[in-house]
């Protein structure tokens, strides 16, 4: 076996140290490798929400035996891979090591205090490393350390053996709170822009992509894929399954749909998801449903599903530390929808992105005149009315109805013999009997509207309230709970 070199470890500390603080995409390792250790693979991901075993168990159940706790920064993750090295000189060189430069150590195990037999070592090397351990995790080494400073740093060694082969996972993480602003957003750029293609494609982007007009992307990111299509529609999911629910809740939604997948490295779910929410949220946007990592699903096949629902190809492998986000925003008669799925592979990660833009139906709807409505009492003895606008759960008709409302006029002042049931319609959502007596107060609020500000007798109108009982269209969808929510005009032949 080869001498341990302490001195040469102790040597590179500093400079090392000063390196890592100095570099910020890519920084170079907090400690030096063991001599002659070859790096097997490595990983820095910036802003991320990483577990560190603070803790072992070995008596309790693999579910109870492991604490962690869990710090947010840019963390690095290497492995290497020692030959004719005993994973004691390794961890006592690292120990020293981190005596050195001012970490005090939290925890530690050695060979059965880190868990007994194969499967109880091998189930702690899984519970203590980013990468995979596979054979190399006997006799056991781990220590888990904390450097107090501005800024602090937390640190991991795993290290395993397996034949005459030493393996060794070290997590440096330089703990600091996730930065946001990185991305912003703008509702007044559909004011401004009647197209979704406001900017050149970047170099990287896929050929006629551009992002969306609403959001600018996470800096240095690059579109993989893109979809843009006018009036289509998406199922977009506001719950995944669990216990009590088998499938997912979705939401279907009619509107202008775009899709784009964004490609970053080295930036993790956590702080890419962190910045679309502090975006749309400081642009008025609600929270329909999100989740984050195990709350989204623990089975990589339900991930995938939900990341796929909204892709603009496919997940594949991209389901780690899953986040997912559903919000939205009501502004002109227009609601916008924004769904973000973030999942990462091997410090790639990707970014699903749709923006469901609805249509503005009372624009065109209210268009219809009083010979429109006229010719459809005559044809079909009812006639459906929109643009009549109500606060939400209210009765009280809105100034913005006066324009149906005089359609309205013009049909019984053009029909003198005309007397109409004024019947009111409620979309699907919520209890059935209170839709039922809210449509009653609403329509009865229109008639007192034509009562009193257009001079209508009173005795041409009668009130009547039908709830959801008699829709329109379907109420899967947002345009179709739209045509539901409606006011109706039913001729009276009754005395």
């Amino acid at each position: 076996m080869k001498k341990t070199s302490l001195n040469y470890l102790l040597f590179l500390i500093p400079t090392l140290f000063l390196a890592a603080m100095a570099q910020a995409k890519q920084p170079a390792p907090f400690f030096s490798p063991y001599p002659d250790a070859r790096l097997e693979d490595s990983r820095f991901i910036a802003g991320e929400e990483t577990k560190v075993l603070d803790n072992n168990f070995p008596d309790l159940e693999k579910s109870q035996r492991f604490s962690y706790q869990e710090f947010i920064g840019d963390v690095s993750h290497y492995q290497y891979l020692i030959k004719n090295v005993s994973t004691l000189a390794v961890v006592e060189n690292y120990k020293q090591a981190l005596s050195k430069a001012g970490f005090v150590i939290k925890y530690q195990c050695s060979n059965k205090s880190c868990g007994a037999g194969r499967y109880g070592t091998a189930d702690f090397g899984e519970a203590a490393t980013f990468f995979k351990v596979f054979s190399s995790y006997h006799k056991p080494k781990y220590v888990y350390a904390i450097k107090e400073s501005d800024p602090s740093y937390v640190l991991s060694l795993f290290v395993g053996q397996n034949k005459s082969k030493t393996t060794s996972h070290l997590s440096l993480i330089k703990v600091k709170p996730v930065v946001t602003g990185l991305i912003t957003a703008d509702v007044d750029a559909f004011s401004r822009k009647p197209s979704n293609k406001i900017q050149k494609p970047a170099r990287n982007d896929v050929d006629d992509s551009t992002d969306h007009s609403l959001l600018t992307r996470y800096p240095g990111a690059y579109i993989q894929r893109y979809q843009q299509m006018d009036y289509d529609e998406v199922s977009l999911v506001t719950d995944v399954p669990n216990a009590t629910t088998k499938e997912f809740s979705m939401l279907d939604i009619i509107g202008d749909v775009t899709h784009i997948t964004y490609v970053n490295k080295n930036i993790s779910t956590l702080k890419i998801y962190h910045n679309y929410v502090a975006a749309l949220t400081n642009q008025g946007f609600e929270t329909v449903f999100s989740c984050q990592r195990a709350s989204c699903s623990k089975k990589r096949d339900v991930v995938q599903k939900l990341g796929d629902y909204i892709s603009a190809d496919h997940v594949y492998n991209f389901y780690h530390r899953t986040r997912y986000l559903l919000m939205k925003n009501s502004h002109d008669g227009q609601t916008t929808y924004v769904a973000v799925f973030v999942g990462d592979h091997k410090a790639v990660t990707r970014t699903q992105l749709v923006v469901v833009r609805t249509e503005p139906l009372q624009k065109g709807l209210i268009k219809s005149n009083s010979d429109q409505v006229t010719k459809q009492l005559e044809q079909k003895g009812k006639a459906s009315i929109y643009g009549i606008f109500f606060d939400y759960d209210k009765a009280e008709v809105k100034s913005e109805s006066a324009a149906a409302l005089k359609v309205i006029t013009e049909v019984l002042n053009k029909n003198k013999s005309l007397n109409i049931y004024v019947v009111g319609h409620t979309d699907d959502k919520g209890n059935a009997n209170y839709n039922v007596k809210l449509s009653q107060r609403r329509a009865a609020a229109v008639v007192k509207a034509l009562v009193k500000d257009f001079n209508i007798a009173p005795t041409r109108l009668t009130a009547h309230g039908a709830g959801p009982f008699s829709p329109a269209a379907t109420n899967r969808n947002d345009l179709g709970r739209q045509l539901n929510r409606r006011v109706e005009l039913v001729e009276r032949l009754a005395k």
